[in-house]
């Protein structure tokens, strides 16, 4: 898959413009589905996660789901998991440069459009941020560390700031990072300027369903989306 040159911060964290996770998006879907940024349609995830040379697993991470993701980069034998059979955590081993989805969002239908944009989020941290956690493990000397990073339940933000409207920090930003490369690889620039939508006075409502339709996503993600590129007011 093709790397994302960029520079770090101090503390080892790529330093990527929108623009540029705009351009790394689209060169990995040129390379991987081109068809995606010429006919608006879903993104293959599981496809894309496979030819990342990743494994993809679904296990019950919390007993409430605040934790919907995690990318794991080194092999560990004490990643945590929940048992809803006995009601408690247990530790599981995993390989390296695997990623685990919440099971509760693989039984439920409802929760589709939340397992997709979780399945992009993690593809997004195995693409731009592996060297970042191999790295964090390496340094803190542990190893049983998993090098990994937990995605927690929240709204997919791609603005990059805080609420005083500074640029985010650390670990947030890469939670950024891969929120907005989430976006990019669902929702490409390339195949949104490629739908067909009537300019009326309930344009904005129709081109949120025919973003929904086109790429099997959220209302809100695709409403945010829109808004990341100037289609709707922030």
């Amino acid at each position: 898959m093709v790397k994302c040159a960029s520079k770090m911060d101090s503390n080892g964290i790529p330093l990527l413009s929108k623009n540029q996770l705009e351009r790394h998006g689209e060169k990995i879907l040129h390379i991987f589905s081109p068809a995606v940024l010429v006919n608006p349609q879903p993104t293959d995830l599981d496809g894309l996660i496979r030819e990342m040379g990743f494994n993809q697993e679904y296990q019950y991470l919390s007993h409430n789901k605040v934790y919907l993701g995690v990318t794991v980069f080194n092999d560990t034998d004490m990643l945590p998991v929940y048992n809803p059979i006995l009601n408690r955590a247990e530790f599981i081993s995993v390989k390296k440069n695997t990623i685990i989805i919440e099971g509760t969002l693989a039984e439920n239908p409802a929760y589709e459009h939340r397992e997709r944009f979780t399945l992009g989020h993690e593809a997004a941290h195995g693409l731009i941020h592996a060297e970042y956690y191999r790295r964090k493990a390496e340094f803190a000397g542990f190893c049983d560390n998993s090098g990994g990073i937990y995605s927690k339940s929240c709204a997919p933000d791609l603005s990059g700031v805080d609420a005083s409207g500074k640029r985010l920090q650390g670990e947030a930003w890469l939670e950024w990072q891969a929120n907005y490369l989430a976006a990019v690889l669902l929702m490409p620039k390339t195949a949104i300027k490629n739908i067909d939508f009537k300019c009326n006075g309930r344009w904005h409502l129709e081109l949120i369903s025919m973003m929904v339709e086109a790429f099997n996503v959220s209302e809100q993600a695709a409403r945010v989306r829109l808004a990341s590129l100037g289609y709707l007011p922030t």
